[in-house]
């Protein structure tokens, strides 16, 4: 069976969605009230620092998978059990955000639906994506971000041409101070930023050719997606203001809901239903694929196509089991991941792993750099 490839247009296209679906979905910044501008753009430097530490350890490595890459440094002891904890991570990570997508439908598309009936509807593409390849999903992104960015412009032009939107609500700037965003920084910056530690399984995927150019266009697609990111906030506690944003459900779909009544557009909140369901399609995919790449080095019996069904069919009963409370799932997904599961795959980890790599491949990168100019 051929190797599913990816180009870097589609690479960058799948940054982009996988980030701003964040987003879209739980409006992360949320929690910094007026001052999520600020907050939003100090993670954005410190989320591309931590994708800058993936992209260095996917290089010193020849860009190697990441059971390649464990095991070369871990032993191949160790390094399966790191991988069956990155595994672990990277389906339960899959599972929740299927759950969150699945409530997410069922409140605004599909009230009172069978909850299995809805989650079997977001895993059917996305397992025969899967099965397609790697490569399907990738071309499916490059299509569909074009499709995702056309949505999105009609938002901002009848957001901010509207009468119920208000730069007051963004004032006075730092009322409290500069300290309590620091707890919102390092959230933000874990949770969407450290999320792209995804990408180390889809760094082998890219051709020889052009994973010189990985870093210059995965930086581009943070700064696109932190833009996303920067404008739904913006919008949220514009329209919302602080208080409604934080007690919201889902702040960007009920800020659409209330905008477009004699403006532009007669209804907007269609647009952010597409919107989120396009981001969170991508973001499922990648982590399902993720998880499924690592389990495939660890059985090397079958492939991830050949695993996609019945391990989605463990995805849909893992969902079942998280727990449903509004509000409050919110808070444990934005507040208390990133304090506890989230620092060791995607900070703690990484930054061994990139030590490491570092001390034993540096002056080898330097040798091969200095061959090649000869």
């Amino acid at each position: 069976m051929k190797t599913s490839r990816l180009s870097l247009n589609q690479f960058s296209s799948l940054l982009v969605l996988f980030l701003s679906s964040s987003a879209t979905l739980v409006n992360v910044g949320r929690f910094s009230g007026a001052d999520v501008w600020i907050s939003l753009l100090i993670s954005a430097v410190l989320g591309t620092l931590l994708f800058t530490m993936y992209y260095r350890i996917g290089k010193l490595h020849q860009f190697d998978s990441l059971s390649g890459i464990l095991t070369d440094l871990f032993g191949k002891f160790f390094g399966s059990l790191i991988l069956i904890a990155y595994s672990g991570y990277f389906l339960l990570m899959t599972a929740s955000l299927l759950k969150s997508t699945a409530d997410v439908i069922e409140v605004t598309l599909m009230v009172d639906a069978n909850m299995i009936l809805i989650m079997l509807l977001l895993m059917v593409p996305i397992v025969y994506g899967l099965i397609l390849g790697v490569n399907a999903i990738g071309r499916s992104a490059e299509l569909l971000f074009y499709v995702v960015i056309i949505c999105f412009i009609p938002l901002l032009i009848a957001v901010f041409t509207s009468d119920i939107f208000s730069f007051d609500r963004f004032l006075p700037i730092l009322e409290k101070g500069f300290s309590p965003l620091k707890q919102n920084i390092y959230t933000m910056t874990l949770f969407p930023y450290g999320e792209s530690i995804v990408f180390l399984t889809i760094f082998p995927l890219l051709p020889k050719t052009g994973k010189g150019k990985i870093l210059s266009y995965g930086c581009w697609a943070i700064v696109l997606a932190t833009v996303i990111l920067l404008a739904a906030d913006v919008m949220c506690v514009g329209i919302l203001g602080v208080g409604l944003m934080k007690n919201f459900i889902y702040p960007f779909f009920n800020a659409m809901k209330m905008v477009g009544i004699n403006v532009l557009f007669e209804r907007l909140d269609p647009l952010a239903i597409i919107i989120v369901l396009m981001t969170c399609f991508f973001k499922l995919s990648l982590y399902f694929y993720a998880g499924l790449s690592c389990i495939e080095k660890l059985i090397r019996r079958f492939s991830y196509r050949q695993l996609a069904i019945p391990f989605s069919v463990l995805i849909i009963f893992i969902a079942m089991r998280l727990t449903t409370g509004g509000v409050e799932d919110i808070y444990q997904a934005i507040l208390n991941r990133p304090k506890n599961l989230l620092p060791i795959f995607q900070l703690v980890i990484p930054s061994i792993v990139w030590m490491l790599s570092e001390f034993k491949y540096h002056n080898h990168v330097k040798q091969l750099k200095t061959e090649a100019h000869k």
